[in-house]
């Protein structure tokens, strides 16, 4: 047989086809073709990166390509999040292995994406592996239980990890501060979100030899805490280390500065802090911190501090006078609630770890104490938050920070109250921009003229896939622009709450014709009051209108789905399979109770 024009291209043509392909689909289309494809690929066999797979292609991988390359494999990716019950299913074909080790005896590296209390039995089969990372978006509540097994199977049993990532997205980890103290001399790097302050305490005396740390920490607690630091338990090798809290009593300055003055070994400091205390607006607060750091190359900060009333505007003077008297360059700003201070310049290439930047439009107003370093390109910085608490702002003031900022690939902009509905005509660009959350409008009224820029131009935002809202701001968008569409997105996620009313037939119609090549689609109701009346009804029009569709969850925080079905798992795979146009050949993955529908095609 003569060989195939493909199999004439050179190895280097070869391999930047595969740029442009996910690991799956290169191991799917050329492995196990011949000897030479095999060794020219053989770089993709050790990323497993599943979790952007169909049902379909999921089960491919783990029966047909598997077998093949699981001696490869040192790095596999999970998730649950554009497939939901992947985890679960993973987990559910490998229960015969004690540990993952019997089956990719290479794995080093295992990320589990979107982890949920159905996941746990995974947890003690990780021996072997050097760095594992967790992430939870805090959708699904975890059980105190599920929080007590990653505990003690990432920071308490005889794994000895080089890296953890313990990322949970709704009110961080209470470690077991009872349980028998089991130190892990081989932990390194540790990212990590706890409850409390003596949780960060006690994981300095579990893993002495960190010398990465980047924590968060999610609520106040007694200062009491404070008194167990001392030189003897802190970290010995810690260079790099980030701390950040959105709770503004969780961290004052003095208790920082008792932290910091006990690990005279950092080179890299960097903080992002929302709080109430003023000590974090004194640049002599800084200088003395500073001056008790030997070892400081890198300090970088975005400080937050609630002052104001909401009622009249801060005086930001003070501040800039202060920090100009300790000779940090900084840049200054506020709202009529907080006023925000960041070191400059926006380089945050020495801080892998913290890409992300919280401003505001009032930045546009700022005050510097550095005119050129305030001027640099931002470098590095990878996500943006922007809030304005719903005060009133004009549209030039948030394409004045967007534009400092054309990099980032995720955005989020939180209580938006933009005054003009005039047509944009601002030569923004944002080509990487790939994720955009909108949370939320003022009385849900989108602003019209600047969401279509972000969302619907292809020049500002051509590589945009994904975008999160809340519910009655985007029906809000769709009564208005009832024959517009928007073709290019194919992830949406959806938040309501009470104030966005009753989830209707009609208005769900509108919604579909205005995304009709969604791949991934995601309700979180606050209350199951607001669907329940025609939840079967919707979920078929969803299930039956998105050709394109992979997965749909539906997730309720408060009450209970009310399905005819729920009760009798007959027909529920019967309805299942009728609203999913199944046939008898096809599967899919499926999860249908009181609190969440999920499926994944």
């Amino acid at each position: 047989m003569l060989p195939s024009k493909f199999e004439k291209l050179p190895d280097e043509i070869i391999l930047e086809i595969c740029l442009y392909l996910r690991p799956f689909e290169i191991i799917n289309g050329f492995g196990q073709l011949n000897t030479r494809l095999n060794r020219t690929i053989s770089q993709f066999r050790r990323n497993a990166d599943i979790h952007h797979l169909t049902f379909d292609q999921y089960q491919r991988w783990y029966s047909h390509l598997l077998p093949d390359t699981a001696e490869y494999i040192i790095n596999l990716v999970l998730s649950n999040w554009n497939s939901p019950g992947q985890i679960y299913r993973f987990n559910k074909s490998t229960e015969n292995y004690t540990s993952l080790y019997n089956l990719l005896p290479n794995l080093k590296q295992l990320r589990l994406i979107d982890f949920s209390n159905e996941d746990i039995d995974i947890l003690p089969k990780l021996a072997m592996i050097d760095k594992i990372l967790i992430d939870i978006d805090g959708l699904k509540p975890l059980l105190q239980t599920t929080k007590h097994l990653l505990d003690y199977y990432l920071f308490c049993s005889s794994f000895s990890f080089k890296e953890i990532r313990l990322w949970i997205g709704e009110g961080g980890i209470r470690l077991q501060h009872s349980a028998k103290l089991r130190v892990n001399p081989c932990l390194e790097q540790l990212t990590i979100v706890v409850a409390h302050v003596d949780d960060l305490i006690l994981l300095f005396k579990r893993a002495p030899n960190l010398i990465k740390l980047y924590v968060e920490i999610s609520a106040f607690s007694s200062s009491k805490s404070y008194e167990y630091v001392t030189y003897a338990i802190m970290p010995k090798k810690l260079i790099d280390f980030h701390i950040q809290t959105n709770a503004q009593k969780a961290l004052t300055f003095e208790g920082l500065f008792i932290i910091m003055i006990h690990i005279p070994t950092i080179k890299r400091l960097s903080f992002d802090i929302e709080t109430y205390d003023i000590d974090y607006g004194d640049g002599l607060c800084w200088l003395l911190l500073i001056s008790r750091l030997p070892n400081l190359k890198s300090l970088c900060f975005r400080i937050r501090i609630w002052i104001g009333t909401g009622i009249k505007s801060i005086d930001i003077n003070p501040f800039i006078e202060s920090f100009e008297r300790a000779n940090l360059p900084i840049v200054c700003y506020a709202d009529k609630r907080v006023i925000y201070i960041d070191t400059i310049p926006y380089d945050m290439h020495e801080f892998k770890t913290n890409t992300c930047v919280t401003t505001s439009p009032t930045v546009k107003y700022a005050k510097t104490t550095d005119e050129e370093l305030y001027r640099r390109r931002p470098h590095g910085v990878q996500s943006l938050l922007l809030c304005t608490r719903h005060e009133q702002t004009s549209i030039d003031d948030w394409l004045y920070v967007l534009n400092r900022f054309p990099y980032i690939r995720a955005l989020e902009l939180t209580a938006v109250n933009i005054i003009e509905q005039t047509n944009l005509n601002e030569q923004l660009r944002l080509p990487r921009l790939i994720a955009l959350r909108y949370v939320r409008s003022t009385r849900c009224e989108i602003n019209i003229p600047f969401f279509l820029l972000l969302v619907a131009n292809s020049n500002v935002s051509p590589a945009l896939r994904a975008l999160t809202v809340m519910y009655g701001d985007i029906i809000h968008l769709c009564k208005r622009l009832s024959n517009f569409t928007f073709h290019r997105l194919q992830e949406l996620w959806l938040f309501g709450s009470d104030t966005d009313g009753r989830i209707i037939v009609k208005d769900i119609d509108l919604l579909l014709s205005a995304f009709p090549n969604l791949h991934h689609l995601s309700f979180v109701m606050h209350s199951s009051r607001c669907l329940n009346r025609n939840l079967e009804k919707i979920i078929e029009m969803i299930l039956l209108t998105l050709p394109n569709l992979i997965s749909f969850r539906l997730i309720c925080r408060r009450g209970s789905l009310q399905l005819p079905i729920l009760g009798d798992n007959d027909k529920r795979k019967t309805w299942i399979r009728r609203v999913c146009g199944l046939n008898d050949n096809e599967e899919i993955y499926w999860v249908i109770n009181k609190k969440e529908i999920s499926i994944w095609k």
